[in-house]
């Protein structure tokens, strides 16, 4: 089908003007990184969110939907189906649960909505200026509401995971579908959910807090800002760690010392940090970070990273997996 064909299929449904044409990915992107996309479209709610993906599946479109940007790279050649950008960004407190104390309700377990396209950081002040704990440890953390179920975005430092607090997700499911469902179906994992090996969209998620006080949740909260801004380079257009860390027992194996699992570690052992292809490079701060120092590829990046498993293959005998998800055409 001619591309203005699709174009104007696409507008039918989703309304005059609302597409654009080869859109430079690389804007929407934490590395900065990405080639141009066929058609581009920015849906600002859970509706708009439903109806382009179910229009994308009937066109047989190539389709990805890109949140915050991060924990991305995306190729450097034309994208050939429809990027829809999600902007959904409702928060909304459904209820609360406690007990009564001396005739006064004592509020202990919140419930919190947010949609899959809201910052992820932007819902964390959110429950932080309410006085509500659990997300302490993901002040700072980048990406939207969407990626984090996705990827089960975490802080491993005080080993917190985004699904220890998950109620249930909202989905788009492969038929067109819209459910709800819960932790059985989402199988969490460190860097997992099932979603990953599904065409489920995610719509919006439902979260757990407890009622604290506001300035020891905030206490807490900087006390991760400034591990983070202390411990991870700054400076360059980064996507966060590349790879995911390697397991307890892999440790053991080699053994590395205090049988750390980090995969910057072994990128470090290799001599790696610090190198440099094309206009990436890998930090010399902390190995797992590769960095866009100077109008980086997507091949830069992608060549670093081979480069990353094969001397760590070699030396250690382990594979890594990337943490980044590869999306487009490279």
């Amino acid at each position: 089908m001619l591309p203005k064909t699709l174009q104007s299929k696409l507008e039918k449904e989703l309304g005059e003007g609302r597409i654009k044409r080869d859109e430079k990915l690389a804007l929407h992107t934490s590395w900065r990184i990405g080639g141009l996309t066929r058609f581009w479209f920015e849906a600002k709610n859970q509706d708009e969110l439903v109806k382009a993906v179910i229009m994308s599946r009937k066109l047989s479109l190539p389709l990805f939907v890109l949140g915050g940007g991060t924990n991305v790279l995306i190729g450097d050649k034309t994208f050939p189906g429809l990027v829809i950008k999600n902007n959904s960004g409702q928060i909304k407190i459904l209820g609360v649960g406690g007990k009564i104390v001396k005739g006064e309700r004592q509020d202990s377990r919140v419930l919190v909505e947010a949609d899959s396209g809201v910052v992820f950081n932007r819902l964390v002040r959110f429950t932080l200026d309410e006085a509500l704990s659990n997300f302490e440890s993901f002040l700072g953390q980048p990406g939207s509401v969407g990626g984090a179920i996705y990827i089960n975005a975490h802080f491993m430092k005080d080993k917190k995971y985004v699904g220890d607090y998950v109620s249930s997700v909202k989905l788009l499911d492969s038929n067109n579908q819209v459910k709800e469902v819960g932790l059985d179906y989402l199988q969490f994992g460190y860097d997992y959910s099932k979603i990953q090996e599904t065409q489920d969209i995610v719509l919006s998620a439902t979260f757990n807090f407890t009622r604290f006080v506001k300035e020891k949740v905030w206490e807490r909260a900087n006390q991760t800002t400034f591990y983070r801004q202390t411990t991870q380079p700054s400076g360059y257009p980064t996507a966060g760690c590349t790879f995911r860390n390697i397991s307890y027992a892999q440790a053991l194996f080699i053994p590395t010392p205090e049988y750390t699992t980090s995969a910057g570690y072994l990128i470090d052992q290799c001599g790696l940090k610090g190198k440099v292809i094309g206009g990436a490079q890998i930090s010399d701060q902390h190995a797992n970070f590769i960095l866009n120092v100077k109008n980086a590829s997507a091949q830069d990046v992608l060549d670093l990273i081979n480069l990353c498993k094969q001397k760590v293959k070699e030396k250690f005998n382990i594979e890594l997996h990337e943490e980044v998800v590869l999306k487009g055409v490279f």
